[in-house]
């Protein structure tokens, strides 16, 4: 049966709005539609600027899902979502369709790439044939996986016997190093692949690619969940648009009350090590510094029993080989390039974007108590709280100003005391206690760590 032709007053006032929306509130914000030979809304897709925003700093990972037909003309609503940096919901924008075929599929996401042109290295859909068709043809180059919730749903129709599912299910959920994945993973298929299941099994082997940890947790993925909370099949176009306009402001009223949480709260440092576990409270959200501790605290189950260089000596590679002091057999290596880059055999930064306990443990090893740059990825960070960046930045400054000044500590204390003499003065005279010249502090953010060293060696 068909779905009823949309009401031409309807889809007027719905165009009428965002058109106002881009003339009158911002020009940034988007928005594209399609319609049919009769000239009647067909497809639709909107995105205000903040969710194009949102998109450039969390955009890595895209969940959609076009199975919801909530409205009343059985069109699906599909909201794209991601994950920000408190692993909350975020919304990238919304699109209706008329069907889901594969033309529509195909659409809609070539649309929602239209504003932001940056194509994410994820995404999670549901498992229509369309949508992963059309995935294929628009996002060729980025990893794709069906969400847990639509995985279980099709074990019953591709898996026979509990066992097997349960195999499976164990397959999908146990975290384990990438070889030791293959081994199982490839010994599961020769048991249990036949013509009717193979194509989607193989859709299945996503182990070591980029989800933010979302590929065993199906409660991570029910991001949309909101938006559809509170539809109705009787809903009229201008009430789902006044609907994910009012979802849309309680994500970000959401992600702001947890900035403003984050930068006033300070977490409680619970390891034994504790100048690391400070670094990584100062980078991340509590919501990524929480699974960050886990492997915090997993650090002395490991020791690193060889460390070797590969290449130049400058500019090789040193690879550490960690072992689980309990089973001894388990070894992981731990890469580490010039430019502070790092990877793990493990493939959990990869996975995660969060650094293991394998190269946890072989910074211990190495003397360091600080998080690398490489391993606190933007996505992950505090908002706004740019006062621990600098601490973080002078800490290792004035390791080096302190190492060399150690060679005459006289001299240099005499410098520091006369040092913080006159900036009290100067404060004291100004009576500008906590105000700070704006100019003067960008021009201060944008000398270079180098730059500072030297200044402060020299004078």
């Amino acid at each position: 049966m068909a779905p009823p032709q949309i009401d031409r007053a309807e889809s007027d006032a719905v165009l009428q709005e965002l058109r106002r929306r881009e003339d009158e509130d911002d020009c940034e914000n988007f928005h594209h539609y399609e319609l049919d030979a009769e000239h009647r809304l067909k497809n639709l897709f909107w995105a205000d600027v903040d969710s194009r925003l949102g998109y450039l700093f969390h955009g890595d990972v895209v969940v959609f899902d076009t199975t919801y037909r909530t409205n009343n003309y059985g069109m699906p609503f599909v909201p794209f979502v991601g994950l920000s940096h408190h692993r909350t919901p975020t919304l990238f924008g919304c699109g209706i369709i008329s069907d889901q075929s594969l033309d529509s599929c195909v659409w809609l996401l070539r649309v929602f790439l239209t504003p932001v042109h940056e194509r994410p290295k994820s995404v999670i859909t549901d498992g229509g044939d369309a949508v992963v068709a059309a995935v294929k043809i628009v996002l060729p180059d980025s990893n794709h996986r069906i969400c847990s919730w639509h995985v279980e749903q099709a074990i019953e129709e591709h898996l026979h016997g509990a066992s097997t599912r349960n195999e499976f299910r164990s397959l999908m959920c146990d975290a384990c190093s990438p070889a030791a994945f293959e081994e199982r993973w490839y010994g599961f298929m020769a048991k249990h692949r036949t013509a009717g299941n193979q194509r989607w099994l193989d859709g299945m082997f996503v182990h070591d690619k980029f989800f933010l940890g979302m590929a065993s947790d199906q409660r991570a993925e029910c991001l949309a969940t909101r938006l559809h909370t509170g539809l109705h099949g009787a809903m009229s176009l201008p009430d789902l648009l006044r609907h994910a306009d009012a979802c849309a402001y309680g994500l970000r009223r959401d992600i702001a009350a947890l900035d403003a949480e984050a930068d006033r709260s300070r977490v409680e440092l619970t390891t034994g090590h504790r100048r690391l576990e400070e670094s990584a409270a100062r980078w991340f959200t509590p919501a990524n510094f929480y699974l960050l501790r886990e492997e915090i605290k997993m650090i002395d189950s490991f020791e690193v029993v060889e460390a070797m260089a590969r290449g130049h000596p400058t500019f090789g590679k040193k690879v550490y080989t960690v072992v689980f002091r309990q089973r001894r057999g388990v070894l992981f290596h731990v890469e580490c390039s010039a430019g502070e880059a790092v990877r793990c055999s493990c493939r959990k930064m990869e996975r995660e974007g969060l650094p293991c306990r394998h190269i946890l443990c072989a910074m211990r090893h190495n003397g360091s108590s600080r998080i690398p740059d490489c391993c606190a990825l933007g996505r992950m960070r505090r908002r706004g709280d740019t006062k621990s960046e600098r601490l973080d930045e002078m800490e290792e400054l004035g390791r080096q100003v302190f190492d060399l000044a150690s060679e005459d500590a006289h001299e240099f204390k005499e410098f520091l005391e006369g040092w913080l003499d006159d900036r009290n003065a100067g404060l004291r005279g100004s009576g500008a206690i906590d105000v700070v010249d704006s100019n003067a502090a960008e021009d201060a953010d944008s000398v270079t760590p180098e730059a500072k060293k030297t200044k402060l060696i020299e004078g």
